[in-house]
């Protein structure tokens, strides 16, 4: 909703009526902020002069926001080195030629011993360069709005991505019913402020917790920068930092590159209380992919855990499969497993590091020492604990535990929870599978690469 408070002087009031006037509120915010303009937060509605909005300070903010997909800001980065070496030579030439807009202005210019021209050329022509890069870029402004409606005050139909309509075609396919007013038209300038609510990753996310303006605000304040090349959603950074301003079930609008369309997702409290217990140690490890091919020679099978343990918090599905799947691998993935069991004991309803669980790990590692002559005889047990309770057999593995006590004359205290609820107490058996393994092989530990 947008409401004209004094028309003759430009005062604005907008209300988060929908995610989209939502998103548009943060990224004036954020704008805002940046120029130090004065603006007014409400519980319902963000208020300012829309005298502060013109087109070179919406540029100087995009090349500020977006710097790092500006391929003039990285030239003059470089340019700022004393003395660049062949690489840095390298990306500098690759930056000048970076897009069409970058070839029209410097035509076939390598860089040599022209630093001043190639400064002046950016000088001369930044706001073009600004505007071209942004509007046609994959990961800029045509990611989220049709580019051709750049700086329209107002279209005839929502210039963001799956919304735009061309009205001269045949559009009831579009409408419920076939009924074309039931479509979806509106549409406003301010909708260009929308890639600055987004986080920068691949995978874009806007919190729509919009219960205040202020809760909205900050619930997007993080930006989240990642490599190209790494494609990964950073979802659970996000709702981690986002976590202590949300206090119910909440809306997240996701939209993907590869896709023309936004998706929603809802996030339930229970989930986003999880969220809230994962440290920084946790996120770095669990955001990587990692092999989980099962022998030294065998066919490379790259997992992204980040969007294994994501998808599962959010519908609260266990991480046992993929525990499991671990346990199978070639490779060493002990770290890693014992972070993904502290965030399945969390989907479990549990605590992420129990006293339990930890009487479980000084249990595998007292038959370690018992058996520390007899790595052969450690392996089988742990080969057979690892079938046993994939194939679901927990007599069996109860049976192999109670042999295992036995043959080591090692008290394992935590069978006590195991024998009385096994399928509620699978994680304590899991931390000993993991505390008791031995390294299968030398390769590189637990995260080895983002599998791309």
């Amino acid at each position: 909703m947008l409401k004209v408070i004094d028309l003759e002087n430009g005062v604005v009031q907008i209300e988060p009526s929908d995610w989209r006037w939502g998103a548009s509120i943060v990224g004036l915010s954020k704008y805002f902020d940046y120029h130090k303009l004065d603006y007014k937060i409400e519980d319902d509605y963000i208020e300012f002069n829309e005298k502060f909005i013109d087109r070179e300070k919406y540029l100087k903010f995009v090349e500020y926001f977006f710097s790092d997909r500006m391929h003039h800001k990285i030239i003059e980065n470089l340019l700022e080195i004393d003395s660049l070496n062949e690489e840095q030579i390298k990306l500098l030439n690759e930056k000048l030629a970076g897009n069409s807009i970058m070839k029209k202005v410097m035509g076939k210019i390598k860089y040599g011993d022209n630093k001043s021209e190639i400064l002046n050329l950016i000088f001369d022509n930044r706001n073009e360069i600004i505007e071209n890069t942004y509007r046609e870029g994959k990961a800029l402004y045509a990611n989220f709005c049709n580019k051709g409606n750049l700086f329209d005050e107002k279209g005839s139909t929502c210039r963001l991505i799956g919304y735009y309509v061309d009205k001269g075609r045949k559009i009831q396919a579009l409408s419920f019913g076939t009924d074309k007013n039931t479509f979806v038209y509106e549409d406003s300038k301010y909708f260009d402020f929308i890639p600055f609510g987004f986080s920068k990753t691949r995978e874009a996310f806007f919190i729509n917790n919009n219960f205040t303006v202020e809760q909205l605000i900050k619930s997007n304040k993080t930006d989240i920068t990642i490599e190209e090349n790494v494609k990964i959603s950073n979802f659970l950074y996000r709702v981690k930092d986002s976590s202590e301003f949300i206090d119910y079930d909440v809306e997240v609008i996701k939209k993907d590159r590869d896709n023309d369309y936004y998706e929603s997702v809802f996030i339930r409290k229970s989930a986003i209380e999880i969220f809230k217990k994962l440290n920084d140690d946790m996120l770095e490890i669990l955001k990587k992919s990692c092999n989980g091919k099962k022998t030294e020679k065998g066919e490379n099978k790259w997992i992204d855990i980040e969007k294994i343990v994501t998808n599962s918090i959010l519908n609260n599905i266990k991480l046992d499969g993929l525990i499991e799947s671990l346990f199978k691998a070639y490779n060493n993935h002990k770290f890693l497993i014992s972070n993904l069991i502290r965030v399945n004991q969390l989907i479990y309803g549990g605590d992420n590091m129990t006293a339990k669980q930890k009487k479980a790990y000084a249990s595998a590692l007292e038959v370690q020492k018992a058996l520390i002559s007899k790595k052969n005889k450690i392996r089988s047990y742990e080969q057979r604990l690892i079938s046993s309770i994939s194939l679901r057999d927990y007599d069996k593995v109860k049976e192999i535990l109670l042999h295992l006590s036995a043959y080591t004359q090692v008290k394992m205290d935590f069978l006590i929870d195991v024998f009385e609820d096994f399928e509620e107490n699978k994680n304590l058996v899991y931390t000993f599978i993991n505390t008791l393994g031995e390294k299968k092989s030398t390769t590189k530990n637990i995260n080895e690469g983002d599998g791309q």
